[in-house]
């Protein structure tokens, strides 16, 4: 019974391209001949259909690492079969990752490369390097791992030696290559051995590395004598930086986390979930007086656990996601030495339990004013303390609430390194923060490894503010799932989530802009995909087009701003029942038809003898996302000077519209056609 509601859409309607809908929204009387016939053409040409230009995958970084831990299903011990090389080498050269999310994990030092943390499994690592102009590695092997590489942007180029033999000597160059952007390699040690940098002067690379199995180790060559040297994979670059640390992997006997627990109340990381899945389901439970806290203080991560989630930083802390649920997440931090976050507050009306299980934090409370934060992170000022104090492993699990003050917690040891746990209600993704003296909010990315829920429930009131990157192929099925659980188009909650959604989800530009296409005289919309239920347009608009005053004809109606700003208008129109009674009797006809035949009268006067009022106005910049209720008489214009792109989503259907005459608020009906046209590449 359900979803009868939306199954009265009448298919022979829609063999002709009309739709009939469940409901109407205020009607309004047609006129034939009130509305000029140029604001009719800017409404009334057709929604292009253009199929997919390529084979291109849009992936984000945990889908990579879902992909991978598919690939990697069985236990990996050495290199892989030319096969498996050649086709993750294939799905990785047509694959394309959104800069805004690998922009996150990008960190460029001047006297060397960089290497941060992405996603992980027992079977593989996905690291980002980051190239600066110049910058190479060492001469390397892989130690029976295999390696595959992508080029994010920039170029990269690879230097290949003959393995070298026992007994030393210069190395033999075998050849030089450079990759381009986009492109990507696979390499192991039956290739020799190799180099890789940046051969640009002008321009950095980053780049993105996939080693399969991990390898804690490898040989290190000088190129003239051939000598060798073993090296942790951190003392490459002059510092410690384990991915696998020996010293980190625990016995269940082991003293690290000392005796304050027998083995009747340690409990798993598995139970630890399903528990704290049950406290949070409990309403009556307030977050500050539920168990989760005692909950945390039980649980005991197993040798394995600890083997396959703690990977370190070279630079910054590692945000280690083992687990995401519709109501919490869960993290491992680790800290290398001296490693600390910026100051900041966890927002969302967050809660959030941790406790340390190795090294000792210290968490320091600031004067909760944006000045002082700034003065944190610049470096050069001192903040406000208002509190500090040290945790350490065996102490009770701490409690943040949505009301504490800005804090920062850090490693302040040189020489240990530190491991905590985290749980976050609502869940807690990428952690923003004000940087540098101008205020610039960055923000520090996870690590992909844990169980994901199904992408549908990020999109829920707690995950306000978590960017979610994703393609148009996901996102239709987000939206099918919304829309199969809701009552009916009016379904508040259906607005809150779809809402959510359109706020959270980050679509490649190089996945939208295929679709794009510019028009001298007019916006231009391109349909991506429809349902009975929704129909997503991207609307393509130059320099200063715009839409004419119209309705939706009761279709709700979601608008994010992908690139450029947009100025969107509200209007209100006096109904015919208002405009019969209207105590100024004939409405000052005489004006009104002096208004119309001298259309150089400015439109602020028009507006003033009209039946169409504006009643709000104000720009929609990029990334914002604008609701309009079902019955918003509204126009969109671009006065920014330079072109802008914009998502919209239609519920029901958008098939036709109500064009308004701004003077006698007279409306007439404007069917919208489609039309199929090839992609611009084809041509």
């Amino acid at each position: 019974m359900r979803r009868a509601f939306f199954l009265r859409t009448a298919r022979s309607l829609r063999a002709r391209g009309l739709r009939r809908l469940p409901f109407l929204g205020r009607m309004q009387s047609f006129s034939t001949h009130s509305v000029r016939d140029e604001e009719i053409h800017k409404l009334s040409h057709p929604i292009l259909h253009t199929p997919e230009p390529n084979q291109t995958s849009f992936l984000d970084f945990g889908s990579l690492v879902d992909r991978l831990r598919k690939e990697f299903k069985a236990t990996v011990t050495g290199t892989h079969d030319e096969e498996t090389a050649e086709r993750i080498k294939a799905m990785l050269n047509t694959v394309r990752f959104n800069p805004k999310e690998w922009g996150q994990y990008t960190n460029f030092i001047g006297n060397r490369y960089t290497r941060t943390l992405v996603g992980f499994d027992h079977n593989f690592v996905v690291l980002l390097l980051c190239w600066e102009k110049g910058q190479n590695s060492p001469i390397h092997c892989h130690y029976d791992s295999s390696c595959w590489v992508k080029v994010l942007e920039g170029q990269l180029q690879e230097t290949i030696y003959k393995y070298p033999t026992e007994g030393g000597g210069a190395l033999t160059l075998e050849k030089e290559m450079i990759y381009y952007e986009n492109q990507a390699t696979y390499t192991d040690d039956n290739y020799g051995v190799h180099k890789m940098g940046n051969p640009r002067t002008d321009i950095p690379c980053v780049s993105l590395h996939i080693y399969s199995p991990p390898y804690a180790a490898c040989n290190v060559f000088d190129r003239i004598t051939g000598a060798r040297k073993l090296v942790p994979m951190g003392s490459i670059y002059d510092r410690s930086c384990p991915f696998e640390d020996d010293q980190i992997c625990v016995s269940s006997d082991s003293n690290s986390q000392p005796g304050i627990l027998s083995n009747i109340d340690k409990i798993s990381l598995e139970t630890f979930v399903e528990r704290v899945e049950d406290e949070l389901d409990n309403k009556l439970v307030e977050h500050n007086q539920s168990n989760i806290g005692p909950l945390l203080e039980k649980l005991v991560l197993s040798p394995d656990e600890w083997e396959r989630f703690v990977h370190f930083g070279e630079r910054y802390y590692t945000r280690n996601l083992l687990l995401m649920r519709e109501k919490f997440s869960i993290m491992l931090l680790c800290w290398n030495h001296n490693q600390d976050t910026p100051p900041h507050r966890h927002g969302g009306n967050r809660h959030s339990w941790f406790k340390v299980l190795r090294g000792s934090l210290q968490m320091t409370h600031f004067k909760d004013d944006p000045n002082e934060r700034l003065k944190v992170c610049a470096g050069n000022e001192p903040a406000e303390v208002t509190g500090s104090y040290t945790i350490k492993p065996g102490d009770p699990a701490t409690y943040e609430g949505p009301d504490d003050a800005c804090h920062a917690l850090g490693n302040p040891s040189d020489s240990e390194t530190a491991v905590s746990i985290h749980v976050y209600s609502p869940p807690y993704l990428h952690l923003k923060y004000e940087c540098s003296k101008d205020g610039q909010e960055k923000s520090l990315p996870v690590v992909h490894y844990g169980q994901m829920l199904s992408q549908m429930e990020c999109f829920g009131e707690g995950w306000r503010g978590c960017e979610i990157f994703s393609n148009f192929h996901a996102f239709k099925a987000l939206l099918e799932e919304a829309f199969a659980n809701a009552d009916s188009y009016h379904c508040p909650e259906l607005h809150t989530k779809v809402t959510n959604l359109m706020s959270q989800i980050q679509i490649n530009p190089d996945e939208w802009r295929q679709h794009a296409q510019l028009h001298k005289e007019h916006f231009v919309r391109v349909l991506i995909s429809e349902s009975e239920h929704w129909m997503l347009i991207l609307t393509c608009w130059d320099k200063d087009q715009g839409t004419p005053i119209h309705d939706h004809q009761a279709s709700y109606n979601w608008i994010k701003v992908l690139e450029g700003q947009l100025t969107e208008e509200n209007f209100q129109c006096q109904s015919n029942a208002d405009k019969k009674h209207d105590q100024q009797g004939a409405w000052k006809q005489e004006k009104t038809k002096k208004l119309r035949a001298d259309r150089r009268v400015p439109e602020e006067k028009q507006y003033e003898e009209s039946r169409v009022q504006l009643v709000r106005s104000g720009v929609l910049p990029p990334d914002s996302v604008t609701f309009l209720n079902s019955d918003i008489i509204h126009r969109i214009r671009n006065e920014s000077g330079r072109p802008a792109f914009s998502l919209h989503l239609y519920s029901p259907p958008y098939v036709k519209a109500a064009a308004y005459d701004v003077v006698s608020g007279d409306t007439q009906l404007v069917f919208l056609p489609q039309e199929q046209t090839h992609h611009k590449d084809d041509a």
